[in-house]
């Protein structure tokens, strides 16, 4: 059943399977189906035929913060090149959002009538080795089929009969809370956002174009974690306890959430599933022509999903191996049969399916476990951590200028979009960085070579400089053939932003580029380089007298070794 059950179900009707999906609820809206999803691959989706563009809820940038507020990393469309504009409103999200229960009913719609029979829970089966499996429903109902998938969640009951050893739940040491407010917050709106403090982490997006999902988890043994789960206002109690404190609009966001509106529940995965232990004697071989030229008969009962691959929800990736095991499964079993037959085929098929199964989801299981440690450990909190996609940034530096100028959680509400204010930052960062790149190639240890047609032989030059290093007075034009310092010490500042430049930082950008004017004037004036280079301390005196000219008619101010715009 589920989401999983019924993908398997569409995806082989469509291949020309006859499919019955057992159902144990009622119908399609008799419980809830869990809250958002975020399908971050539509490869299943589109072999399945189903579009969800009309059903998703977008988001262009997603953000962590600590709980103070502090931008510590970032990335999304807003921030590729693909979003130059950075219009918030444009709809160019790349992930889709969606509720779960309306993912449910988007698969269920492309299945044909009669597919789904509702109330059926499975009690027991047999398998019949290389005949089909005898299935046992709750009411006594009894059926054959040719194969039967279990996509029947983590605590699967289609698992625990196969009683495969050492087969059990692992508990990861958390506690995860869910939650739906109606109505969206500055903050969420087209926009993803998790904020963190070493132990507890809260994770927001929209749900629908007019509500907001959160989810928020922290480290609980596991009695505790039961007992705290099925009390809804002691669960909420212990929220609000933990983010006292925290940035807006999270106190408000959990106290504005009704307890008929939040579950939690202990989060548990398995060990990752061996090919050799779900399906025990199918070796490397198996599936290939035996002797008889007939793939060996196998039990024709197979898991996918949570059944198969539980894991944490940190990676977002619980609907989507689904989603990708149910095409996986549809594609297998067409090859199987094309290759031999309408039941041989079946038995070819499941130990391939299971071992490209079980591969690919080995690493997101792991990977799943691994997040989980990571985000309510301190490694959250370091800034510019590796995030999910990159941004094509120098993200500690970026994540430095951000907290310099005070952006942060409450820039939400600046009137250009917390996205445009983030995004000029990284413009001006990013160009510094490429200004001193560019002045570091010219004038790094190994300058660039200037052009042929200026270079005298290096014989001529370097006895050139050496005469205009004699002691003596500086050349009579101090100033370079006209050089703009002062504006030139505002470009670098504005630049650099809010956090502005270290005082010798920006005496050696000045200097340089002081330096580069001079080798491009005429001869008279290139010839001040050498004298220059042989007189660091009068060109260093040279700076601070123009500073202070700067600092005198308001261009420049100094706090410290700091020197920001005036």
């Amino acid at each position: 059943g589920g989401i999983g059950g019924a993908a398997v179900a569409v995806a082989l009707q469509s291949r020309g399977f006859d499919v019955l999906v057992l159902e144990a609820d009622a119908s399609l809206d008799s419980r809830k189906q869990g809250y958002g999803l975020t399908i971050q691959r539509q490869d299943a989706m589109q072999a399945m035929g189903i579009n969800l563009a009309q059903d998703d809820a977008p988001s262009t940038s997603h953000y962590t913060f600590s709980a103070d507020g502090a931008i510590l990393g970032f990335f999304g469309e807003a921030f590729g090149d693909k979003s130059k504009v950075r219009r918030e409103s444009d709809a160019s999200g790349r992930f889709i959002h969606i509720p779960r229960q309306k993912l449910r009913a988007r698969v269920v719609e492309q299945l044909r009538p009669g597919t789904i029979r509702w109330g059926s829970k499975l009690r027991s089966f047999e398998c019949r080795r290389g005949a089909g499996v005898a299935v046992t429903l709750a009411d006594g109902t009894t059926l054959d089929a040719a194969l039967l998938v279990g996509s029947d969640g983590i605590f699967s009951t289609v698992r625990r009969q196969l009683a495969m050893p050492g087969d059990r739940l692992h508990y990861v040491g958390l506690v995860v809370v869910l939650g739906i407010l109606d109505g969206s917050v500055p903050l969420t709106q087209r926009r993803i956002f998790e904020t963190v403090d070493g132990t507890t982490r809260l994770y927001a997006m929209p749900f629908t174009s007019s509500s907001t999902m959160w989810q928020l988890s922290f480290p609980c043994s596991e009695e505790a974690a039961r007992t705290l789960t099925k009390d809804a206002a002691a669960l909420k109690a212990e929220l609000l306890s933990r983010c006292r404190g925290w940035h807006d609009p999270i106190p408000a966001l959990l106290a504005d959430t009704p307890l008929d509106g939040m579950s939690g529940y202990p989060v548990y995965d398995r060990e990752v599933l061996e090919p050799a232990v779900l399906r025990p004697g199918a070796g490397a071989g198996a599936g290939k022509p035996g002797l008889a030229g007939r793939p060996a008969p196998q039990d024709r009962v197979t898991l996918i999903g949570d059944a198969a691959h539980p894991m944490t929800p940190f990676k977002a990736q619980g609907a989507n191996q689904a989603l990708s095991d149910a095409v996986l499964l549809a594609e297998a079993l067409v090859q199987g049969v094309r290759e031999h037959g309408a039941l041989a085929g079946l038995d070819a098929a499941l130990p391939l399916f299971e071992r490209r199964m079980l591969s690919r989801s080995a690493r997101v299981v792991v990977g799943s476990r691994e997040k989980a440690k990571e985000l309510h450990s301190s490694l959250a909190l370091q800034p510019g951590r590796k995030v999910q996609r990159d941004t094509g940034v120098d993200m500690p530096r970026v994540v430095r200028a951000l907290r310099a100028g005070g952006i942060g959680s409450g820039s939400a509400t600046d009137p250009r979009g917390l996205d445009a204010v983030v995004a000029e930052v990284v413009d001006r960062t990013s160009a510094s960085a490429s200004h001193a790149a560019e002045l570091d190639a010219i004038f790094g240890k190994r300058p660039a070579a200037p052009p042929a047609d200026q270079a005298p032989p290096k014989r001529a030059k370097r006895a050139q400089c050496s005469a205009l290093g004699a002691p003596g007075a500086p050349p009579l034009d101090a100033d370079g053939a006209h050089f703009e310092w002062r504006e030139t010490m505002r470009a670098l500042l504005e630049t650099a932003g809010e956090a502005g430049l270290r005082r010798k930082r920006l005496r050696k950008l000045v200097l340089r580029l002081y330096l580069r004017h001079l080798s491009r004037q005429p001869e008279a004036a290139r010839e001040e380089v050498c004298w220059w280079r042989a007189h660091p301390a009068e060109l260093q005196a040279l700076f601070r007298k123009h500073l202070r000219a700067a600092k005198g008619v308001g261009l420049v101010r100094t706090q410290g070794k700091m020197v920001r715009v005036g």
